[in-house]
C-alpha cells in the first residue's frame, strides 16, 4: 500500500520516521495511545487509517495490533477488524484480584529487601506525583503512578515474580489510566502511595501489605462503581 505522507495526523500521534525497527515503534505508539486512553475501550482499530496518521505502511501496523492482541489489550472480531479491549465487571475483579495478591507479597519483601537510597528515591518521586496531581497533568501522574509500583517491584529483588507481574502489567495499567481520569480518585490514591512509602521505610511489613491491598482494590471499586468497564 503506498503511504500519502501528506495526510492529516490524528491528535496524540506522531508519525514515524525511524526506518529501523518501525514495527516495536508503531506498537509503542499504539500500545501508548490506549494507555493513554486516547484510544477509548471498545474503539476500533483500522489499520489503514492507523497506517496513514503513523505515516507507515500497514504491515507494521498490522504485526503491531496482532502483538497488542496477544497482550490481551486489543481483540480481533471476524469480519469486523481489531478492536480497544472492553473489560467485563468479572474480568476487571479478576485482574484486580490478581493484581493485589501480587503486589501484597512485592511489597513484604521490598520491606525486607529495600536500601536507604530506594527508600529516599521513592519519596523523592512520592513529591513528581504530587507536583504532577497539582499541575493538573495527568499523563505526568499516570507516568509517575506506573514507575512508583515499578520501583517497589525492583526493590523486592525476584525476578520470577517480577515475570508474573509482567504478565498482567498491561491490563492493569489499561485499567489504570480509566480511575485518573475519575474525579477525585488520583488525590486519594496519592495519599495512599504515601502511606505506603512511609510503611515500607519503617519496615513495617503487616501495615504495608494492609495498605497495598486496600490501595489495589478500592481502586477496582470505583471503576466498578462508576461503569468504567
Amino acid at each position: 500500500m503506498a503511504v500519502n505522507r501528506n495526510a492529516p495526523r490524528a491528535p496524540g500521534i506522531a508519525p514515524i520516521e525511524e526506518p529501523l525497527q518501525r514495527g516495536e515503534v508503531v506498537y509503542q505508539a499504539l500500545l501508548n495511545g490506549i494507555l493513554r486512553g486516547e484510544l477509548e475501550p471498545g474503539a476500533q482499530l483500522n489499520a489503514d487509517n492507523l497506517a496513514q496518521q503513523l505515516r507507515v505502511s500497514t504491515t507494521p501496523v498490522r504485526d503491531a495490533l496482532n502483538r497488542l492482541a496477544k497482550d490481551g489489550i486489543v481483540v480481533k472480531q471476524p469480519y469486523q477488524g481489531w478492536f480497544v479491549r472492553s473489560f467485563e465487571e468479572r474480568e476487571i475483579r479478576e485482574v484486580y484480584e490478581v493484581r493485589a495478591g501480587l503486589e501484597c507479597f512485592i511489597v513484604k519483601l521490598a520491606c525486607q529487601r529495600i536500601t536507604p537510597e530506594e527508600i529516599e528515591a521513592l519519596r523523592a518521586h512520592q513529591t513528581v506525583g504530587e507536583q504532577a496531581l497539582d499541575q493538573q497533568d495527568l499523563e505526568a501522574y499516570r507516568l509517575y503512578n506506573q514507575e512508583l509500583h515499578a520501583a517497589i517491584l525492583r526493590a523486592a529483588r525476584n525476578a520470577e515474580l517480577a515475570a508474573l507481574a509482567g504478565q498482567v502489567a498491561l491490563k492493569t495499567q489499561m485499567l489504570s489510566a480509566r480511575t485518573i481520569r475519575m474525579h477525585g480518585r488520583p488525590r486519594l490514591a496519592i495519599l495512599e502511595h504515601r502511606q505506603i512509602i512511609e510503611a515500607i521505610a519503617q519496615r513495617d511489613i503487616p501495615t504495608a501489605q494492609e495498605l497495598m491491598e486496600r490501595h489495589i482494590l478500592s481502586a477496582m471499586e470505583d471503576m466498578l462503581r462508576h461503569g468504567l468497564t
